[in-house]
């Protein structure tokens, strides 16, 4: 898929279409956008997104399988604290729908903010796919298209190459680092602009450990980082003095 940096005029606001794979939602995106609700805007990570030029932009990566919505508080999103309370609602009269759904006809035409509900729905779900996503989608986007990029689900182990091409832009990122391939480490150090970075192992894994002494090792010179957490790694106590040469780093293990 070939893709630029594409702008169009909405209103007087400049915005940037960030285009993803039409057939599938990969995630979701969010942004700081103060003509959306709670001044964020919200979208599925599929067809074409556009955000405001120059802000914040989240992607989170999980191949989404439908969005429902609710009437009764629960599932992600619930109403924020110090609203009104809200009056329970009687068994009879609770109702659950399915607002987006992957094999919907023009799924990606339906991604807009109504798929989260509407005034009466106090919360929403979404539920995730077993497909493991395929990130070669990532080199179509401009380059600073996003601040955070978080793995959640499952992805081509050697497709992870591709986040590299968000080195420009990239201040946070968190993921599954035994899930994805040898290189992973080598790819993360080139991400040098990350000020936080969040790495989680699979301790259940018997061999083919990714997080260990080599990858603390490799990520040891970036230097913009401020912030590292370490869950269920197989380093060592060698590995964790690697990390002293990390400039202003407070590491959380």
């Amino acid at each position: 898929m070939t893709c630029r940096r594409c702008y169009k005029r909405q209103g007087e606001h400049q915005v940037t279409a960030l285009r993803f794979p039409a057939e599938i939602a990969v995630g979701e995106v969010s942004w700081e956008d103060v003509r959306e609700p709670g001044e964020w805007g919200h979208l599925l990570a599929i067809g074409v997104v556009e955000v405001p030029d120059g802000t914040a932009v989240s992607l989170s990566v999980y191949t989404v399988a439908e969005v429902s919505v609710s009437n009764r508080q629960g599932g992600i999103f619930e109403a924020p604290a110090g609203t009104e309370p809200v009056p329970a609602v009687p068994p009879g009269q609770a109702r659950e729908r399915v607002t987006w759904q992957r094999e919907m006809p023009d799924s990606a035409l339906r991604n807009n903010r109504s798929i989260w509900g509407g005034p009466a729905d106090l919360s929403y779900s979404v539920g995730s796919g077993e497909e493991a996503v395929d990130l070669q989608f990532i080199r179509g986007l401009p380059a600073d298209s996003f601040s955070d990029l978080s793995l959640t689900g499952d992805v081509v182990p050697d497709s992870f190459a591709a986040a590299a091409h968000l080195a420009p832009g990239l201040r946070r990122l968190g993921l599954y680092l035994d899930s994805l391939g040898d290189d992973a480490p080598s790819v993360i150090a080139d991400l040098t602009a990350l000020e936080s970075l969040a790495l989680y192992g699979d301790s259940a894994m018997d061999e083919g450990r990714r997080l260990d002494d080599h990858a603390l090792s490799a990520i040891a010179d970036l230097p913009a980082l401020e912030y590292l957490s370490l869950l269920d790694g197989a380093y060592t106590e060698h590995g964790l003095r690697q990390l002293g040469r990390l400039p202003s780093c407070g590491t959380s293990t």
